[in-house]
């Protein structure tokens, strides 16, 4: 069990630094073919990591406080419904990446556009959130 705790932490400590810089990377990345497929596998982690983030904080109103949180979740089905959410949110941005990606190499080629494509569901879900509150 300790190993396992240990692994998933070493995974932590190398997946969070590289997915929060990898969208400054991404600009240079894309100049260089190896950069470009780099991206392409890698991109759409970093921006699932992002939409995570950002849906579960633009969710409730953090800025109000730990109790106004607290209320708000449980007034819409506690903390498991607003996790699931949450994860629908993130394997939703995965594959809605990828796929962005694949549109954009299949009918454009222009890979210096890939970052654009990589990180869309970004702005779909801050859009989704200025539209629904």
């Amino acid at each position: 069990m300790i190993r396992s705790l240990a692994r998933s932490l070493l995974v932590l400590v190398i997946f969070i630094p590289v997915a929060a810089a990898l969208p400054l990377a991404a600009l240079s990345l894309c100049r260089t073919p190896g950069g470009a497929m780099f991206l392409f596998w890698c991109g759409p982690w970093s921006c699932c990591f992002y939409v995570l983030i950002y849906s579960t904080l633009s969710a409730v109103p953090w800025r109000e406080g730990g109790q106004a949180v607290r209320q708000h979740r449980e007034a819409r089905g506690g903390l498991l419904v607003a996790s699931a959410w949450a994860t629908c949110w993130m394997f939703g941005a995965l594959f809605a990446s990828y796929g962005a990606e694949l549109i954009l190499i299949f009918f454009t080629r222009r890979f210096t556009l890939l970052p654009i494509a990589t990180y869309s569901p970004v702005m779909f879900c801050w859009l989704w959130r200025r539209i629904h509150g």
